[in-house]
């Protein structure tokens, strides 16, 4: 999910957004492991990543996808080589962890692993376990990757016709749906559990198609790093706010806070210094997200068995923090950058072999 850059376009501010957010996932469920149900709006960093999706969506496929340079097939083959390795690799150290509990705790089977575990590699939800809530025991920041693909394919499939009339139509429609899911649902939550799942196809689809609104729309960028600090601390902010009348409350997070974060961030321009800073943070916000659950459910396994002061659950949860953030970068500079190098120069060495033979 890393913001595509040109020369005249960089959005690095985007990629500093996109970084924060994922950071601010990783302190709430560091958090969770301590204190379930407190910071109600730090899951909606979802939804924001959604629309930032949307958006890059946009700036990088849509002129391809509308003017024929780009089908559907190669959209799909760049948009899996780009988030599948590394989702492999984190929903394979759950199914590791997992095969561990089974061998030790005997509270699950085998067979119930095996099958779960194939259901969570190919990107769908496993009803297996009935004591787990979870649709994805195994990664549980995988719900949000297969709703993110389906609205990639949505996208895809409509993109050539996709006008600015029937766009702004698309969103009409997807924020009803969103509001009805809100009011039968109690909030926009949903996606991530057995019980709520089906609420994860309209939760996606709104944030998405609104990023790329926003980026139909965009102003020209100008220097204004104060701005961008300003939106960096304003996400935060909001995401980490105390459980407050949440519920409903989500549906102006989508509706209208977060298009109006990515709108002046995709305008706002950063020294070159700090423009480096937050690539790196986008680059690395990916790996981050869909590799802690297997690093998490380690700490939360130390967690039963031994109980730490204050001081030292602070300790133990910067440890894991740290832990989260070295494990990313690794397997992001010697994994998946490399592995999705290779496999795109194999394709293109394929390309002139494949026309010469039929020709």
């Amino acid at each position: 999910m890393q913001v595509t850059t040109t020369r005249k376009h960089q959005f690095a501010v985007l990629d500093g957004l996109r970084g924060f957010g994922a950071l601010t996932v990783l302190v709430f469920h560091l958090i969770q492991q301590h204190i379930v149900g407190i910071l109600p709006f730090a899951g909606l960093a979802v939804d924001f990543f959604y629309m930032l999706s949307g958006f890059v969506m946009a700036f990088a496929y849509e002129h391809k996808l509308r003017s024929g340079a780009m089908d559907f097939k190669s959209f799909a083959g760049i948009r899996i080589l780009r988030l599948y390795p590394l989702l492999f690799v984190g929903t394979m150290a759950g199914i590791v962890l997992g095969l561990l509990a089974a061998h030790v705790k005997h509270d699950v089977t085998y067979t119930q692993i095996a099958i779960s575990g194939a259901l969570g590699l190919v990107l769908l939800p496993s009803y297996v376990f009935p004591q787990w809530g979870t649709a994805f025991p195994f990664n549980m920041a995988q719900w949000s990757l297969t709703f993110e693909i389906f609205a990639n394919a949505v996208f895809a499939a409509i993109a050539p016709k996709l006008t600015t009339r029937v766009l702004l139509g698309t969103l009409a429609v997807t924020a009803l749906l969103l509001i009805a899911s809100a009011l039968v649902h109690g909030d926009i939550y949903g996606g991530y559990d057995k019980d709520n799942f089906i609420y994860g196809f309209t939760r996606v689809l709104f944030p998405f198609f609104a990023g790329v609104l926003v980026f139909r729309f965009r102003r020209s960028p100008r220097h204004a790093p104060w701005l961008a600090a300003g939106l960096i601390i304003a996400l935060i902010a909001f995401l980490m706010l105390p459980p407050w009348h949440a519920g409903l409350f989500t549906l102006p997070y989508v509706i209208l806070l977060f298009p109006a974060i990515i709108f002046l961030g995709a305008a706002a321009e950063v020294g070159p210094r700090v423009s480096a800073f937050f690539r790196f943070l986008g680059v690395l916000s990916y790996p981050l997200y869909i590799l802690q659950s297997p690093i998490l459910r380690i700490g939360e396994e130390v967690l039963k068995r031994k109980h730490f002061g204050l001081g030292g659950s602070i300790a133990f949860g910067l440890a894991e923090a740290a832990a989260a953030l070295v494990i990313s970068y690794l397997a992001l500079t010697y994994y998946d950058v490399p592995l999705r190098r290779f496999i795109r120069a194999r394709a293109a060495r394929r390309r002139p072999a494949l026309a010469s033979s039929s020709v």
